[in-house]
């Protein structure tokens, strides 16, 4: 998810333009100061040379983005619900900046804006703001066709892609996949394979089985092939979720017996997770046993996982369960116990996230 900025290999000539870069990124003096280049009160009076402009410059950039880093692993851990308001004073000060700013600076700043974007994105995404969350993932493609970066096209157009699968549209998401592929074939293999994991649901969605399993084994494929780091950092993608996805799949094609085969060597490969990615992967597999009709496991794990999503607050993972039940309660299985119990604890959670 990672939207990681290239060192930009440019000549900084004097003082004035990385102190407008360290505004920019609202990084303090003190931390120039810590890397032995001492800045009082943010005025250029002297030059560095070209050796120092290039140990700068990545240092600044990073630092930036490390605060934007920062906000989504503390938003996976839910340890602090200031996020997205900080989130949006950086995007409204880089905003104001680079409608009066166009000098070296504005590339690194772009991309640095996308990714908070992208970032807001996926909290309204999940908040179930649809319509924020599409405007979010519109600016951040916005913002890719201005940087000529097929990177950030890509992944904005599959975060477009997603709200739209998640409204309802799903031939009109697969349409937006369709249009999203010179772009994804351009990037890497975490950017691909993102796609594919996208098309996937929307297919199994739909009741597409041959398409889902398409798809899905040409994520699984692309997967194999990423390596664990800055590629499934950047963009939520590696062998993990795509098992992930694809046991879904198999849950919502009403293939539960596969889906819980898939989640047992799922097991095997990760054995902790942020807290956020463990509500959701608990609300999942509770949604294979409830539609293999094993009432008392999914509901044990349904209960653990409602527990965790309303700690970090998130409506659609809560929602994933609501449709479950829904489906189950006008069906025999209806009238059992569990399904009361569980009817129960999904009331309790929407009241706390309300």
């Amino acid at each position: 998810m990672f939207l990681i900025l290239r060192q930009v290999d440019v000549n900084y000539d004097n003082l004035s333009q990385l102190v407008r870069l360290a505004d920019i990124l609202d990084i303090p003096s003190e931390k120039l100061e810590a890397i032995g280049r001492s800045i009082p009160e943010r005025k250029a009076k002297t030059s560095f040379t070209q050796d120092s402009n290039n140990f700068l410059l990545p240092l600044l950039l990073t630092q930036g983005l490390d605060k934007v880093k920062l906000s989504y692993m503390v938003w996976l851990t839910n340890q602090q619900t200031s996020i997205e308001t900080n989130l949006r004073n950086l995007v409204d000060t880089l905003h104001s900046t680079l409608t009066l700013y166009h000098g070296e600076f504005a590339r690194p700043a772009l991309q640095l804006l996308a990714y908070a974007h992208q970032m807001l994105g996926k909290i309204a995404f999940d908040a179930l703001d649809y319509e924020v969350a599409g405007k979010h993932f519109s600016e951040m493609v916005s913002l890719g066709q201005e940087l000529n970066d097929t990177d950030t096209i890509a992944l904005g157009m599959i975060r477009q892609g997603d709200v739209l699968r998640k409204r309802g549209r799903y031939r009109v998401a697969l349409r937006c996949f369709d249009a999203v592929k010179p772009y994804a074939d351009a990037s890497d293999y975490g950017i691909q394979g993102l796609r594919y994991l996208n098309m996937a649901r929307a297919y199994y969605f739909l009741g597409d089985e041959k398409q889902f399993l398409g798809s899905i084994n040409r994520a699984l494929e692309l997967a194999s092939q990423v390596k664990e780091g800055n590629d499934s950092l950047a963009y939520w993608f590696s062998l993990d979720v795509a098992f992930q996805f694809q046991a879904s799949g198999y849950t919502a094609l009403k293939r539960p017996e596969l889906a819980i085969e898939v989640y047992r060597e799922i097991d095997k490969l990760r054995s902790s997770r942020p807290l956020r990615d463990q509500g959701a992967y608990i609300i999942e597999k509770a949604r294979a046993y409830l539609a293999l009709g094993d009432l008392e496991k999914g509901t044990a794990l349904a209960l653990k996982g409602l527990k965790l999503a309303t700690r970090y607050r998130s409506r659609r993972h809560v929602a994933r369960l609501e449709v479950t039940y829904n489906n189950l309660r006008i069906t025999p299985l209806g009238k059992e116990k569990p399904l009361h119990i569980l009817k129960d604890a999904l009331i309790e959670a929407q009241e706390k996230l309300v």
